[in-house]
């Protein structure tokens, strides 16, 4: 049985499909990690101002504990908005920008006229998409690292709380 060739615009549309979806998961990472901070300077500019009050009734090891929490939390939340730097995948690649800066023009355009461009356009894309879910994951894991403290110390501030009620 012959095996029937994808049609390279339906393979081309899932690819740029694909790739697009990876950009937009990354800028709804930096949105993520752009609420989280702001969220974190909002509470612990409130935090600050009861801390420093005289109805303060948490002992200071308390205090430093929810503070530490939510400047690491917010160490990371930054860690994701930092650029993208990723390092040139060594391989040809039109639109990934660290391998496009440094690309010779007239030996990748023969090359490119020469060859089978379909498979070309299609390494290219499969090579950008691996390098862009490379940085989406590392900025996932630091988003949820973030998260977690954020949580955690919101969590103890409840419970010391609640402790000096009961």
């Amino acid at each position: 049985m012959k095996k029937e060739r994808t049609e390279p615009r339906a393979l081309g549309v899932y690819l740029g499909s694909n790739y697009n979806q990876l950009q937009g998961l990354i800028k709804q990472a930096d949105t993520k990690a752009n609420i989280i901070i702001a969220l974190i300077g909002a509470l612990l500019s409130t935090l600050f101002s009861f801390f420093m009050s005289k109805s303060n009734l948490l002992p200071l090891w308390q205090t430093i504990i929810i503070i530490t929490l939510m400047f690491f939390a917010g160490g990371f939340a930054v860690s994701v908005l930092f650029p993208r730097i990723a390092k040139p995948t060594g391989k040809f690649s039109a639109t990934y920008f660290k391998d496009a800066q440094n690309i010779d023009v007239d030996k990748w355009s023969k090359k490119f006229l020469e060859s089978n461009q379909e498979e070309l356009i299609v390494k290219d894309l499969m090579n950008n998409i691996k390098a862009i879910s490379g940085i989406l994951d590392k900025k996932f894991k630091k988003l949820r690292i973030a998260y977690s403290l954020f949580g955690l110390s919101i969590l103890i501030k409840i419970i010391f709380d609640l402790a000096l009620w009961f």
